[in-house]
């Protein structure tokens, strides 16, 4: 009797580890079905995702091209400005060494002249 009890008792769990393998191979599939429509999906939709990135990634390396085209520009105004700048500051020098420093020659003398003529002025005016 302890044996045929045994064998009942090791049936019965053979029967149950057999529904548990049989459920967890169910749950499996229902899984890999899951991961199976995810992955076409995002099968579905990487597709135009690259489409996108590759016309991003085009019109950026565009206008990286046009930046770098209007950068010579940029570069040649700037020098330009710099140029001009150092002109102006050429012609104010030159201006001031050829009209301000005889202004001031030619005010000194007429000063001169105009104190020369009070000083005469006053010493006929004192007689």
């Amino acid at each position: 009797m302890d044996i045929e009890l045994s064998v009942a008792i090791i049936a019965g769990l053979i029967f149950l580890n057999t529904i548990f393998v049989v459920a967890a191979i169910v749950r499996l599939m229902k899984v890999l079905g899951e991961g199976q429509k995810f992955l076409e999906m995002a099968r579905l939709q990487l597709a135009p995702i690259t489409h996108d990135v590759t016309q991003i990634v085009g019109d950026i390396r565009n206008i990286v091209k046009a930046v770098d085209k209007e950068m010579d520009k940029v570069g040649d105004s700037l020098t330009a400005v710099r140029d001009t700048a150092r002109s102006l500051r050429d012609f104010e020098s030159t201006i001031q060494e050829r009209i301000e420093r005889p202004l001031l020659d030619l005010t000194a003398i007429l000063s001169a002249l105009v104190r020369g003529g009070r000083v005469f002025w006053q010493h006929f005016a004192k007689r």
